[in-house]
């Protein structure tokens, strides 16, 4: 809490050690103090925000005192009823997290794959570009209507490349390629309304050869003049 007032800080991200041992009390205690320690020093509220994408990234929902399963992959609502069963899996989300004071999710994941050996599949719609895009499209409109802050990621699409958590991951794939497919869930979603994009750490051949994607002025700047709104 101190560190709200001592730095100013614009929002915190919790992460699974945050929420392990809480209960759904503690955790609305926990996070309305930061929200009161904000008010007190700059009467500006906190961006809150986790990682709940479901499957293998759920921050909230892998505490059974926050909720009794684990949030389904999108991969796997949408093999149970299309795109009715992920609105219907992303509006209990929501409220489950804007219960608990969270007001931004790090979802969804608009990276295209359609290969299982990809690292990042997992995580994914895993379909193609056309279905990736409408389905951020719609989920981004389903969030902002339960009033919770949606972020894009991993820009400008990760497809076939190597974990960047753990080494660094070069993508040799032509422009070509990012446009006619990666970008295209991106640009729906930035029309859609998103208010967030995440930048991968991913150095793109095609765009920068030398820094990363989430340190690359070129990059950044294909994403707000390429894919942002207009104007």
């Amino acid at each position: 809490v101190s560190d709200v007032s001592t730095y100013h800080l614009g929002g915190y991200i919790l992460f699974g050690r945050d929420t392990a041992d809480q209960t759904a009390d503690s955790l609305i205690q926990t996070i309305q103090s930061y929200q009161d320690a904000a008010a007190a020093d700059t009467g500006i509220p906190l961006l809150i925000g986790v990682d709940e994408e479901g499957g293998t990234v759920v921050r909230v929902s892998s505490n059974p005192h926050l909720r009794s399963t684990k949030f389904p992959s999108p991969q796997k609502a949408y093999a149970s009823g299309g795109m009715e069963a992920v609105l219907a899996d992303t509006r209990e989300k929501d409220l489950l997290l804007s219960a608990l004071g969270f007001n931004v999710n790090l979802a969804p994941v608009a990276d295209v794959s359609t290969d299982p050996n990809d690292f990042i599949y997992d995580r994914t719609l895993g379909q193609d570009a056309s279905a990736t895009a409408d389905f951020v499209s719609q989920v981004v409109t389903q969030m902002s209507a339960d009033g919770l802050g949606s972020v894009l990621k991993h820009f400008p699409g990760y497809e076939n490349n190597v974990d960047t958590h753990t080494g660094i991951a070069v993508d040799q794939r032509p422009m070509e390629t990012f446009e006619t497919a990666d970008l295209l869930p991106f640009k729906a979603g930035i029309e859609a309304g998103t208010p967030f994009v995440l930048v991968s750490h991913n150095i793109v051949n095609c765009m920068d050869p030398e820094l990363p994607a989430s340190l690359s002025p070129a990059v950044h700047k294909i994403l707000r003049e390429e894919c942002g709104p207009p104007g």
